[in-house]
């Protein structure tokens, strides 16, 4: 016989955002446009930018998340700017309260509820 009062399993612990994803692999895609453009190779864009010519493969790949140093100097090195490298990019990516993946494996996570309930409303 099942146990009838058992407990409902709690909901599963939030899972490390996978990559590539859609927003990783559109920036990716771009980047690889404009290097193209440009003329270089995966090696020469990574010489002139200075990092190691196996991350502007995963990074077009979408299988990093970039700094927002690393992706200037990029850009730099691409005679570019990164309003141009994030154009046409629409893709965002909800706070894990409301739904979204973690970005990395040891990110907090906020309550939001629990936390509004224990706050005093101060309007009326």
């Amino acid at each position: 016989m099942k146990n009838a009062n058992r407990r409902a399993a709690p909901p599963p612990a939030p899972v490390a955002g996978t990559l590539p994803n859609e927003v990783t692999l559109a920036l990716g895609k771009n980047l690889k446009k404009l290097r193209l453009a440009a003329g270089k190779t995966q090696v020469a864009l990574a010489y002139d930018a200075e990092v190691e010519r196996s991350r502007i493969s995963k990074l077009e790949g979408g299988h990093i998340n970039p700094s927002v140093m690393t992706l200037a100097t990029l850009c730099y090195s691409l005679g570019t700017t990164l309003p141009v490298l994030f154009e046409g990019i629409v893709a965002t990516n909800a706070p894990t309260s409301e739904g979204g993946l973690l970005r990395r494996k040891n990110q907090a996570v906020l309550n939001k509820s629990a936390r509004a309930a224990r706050r005093p409303s101060s309007r009326s």
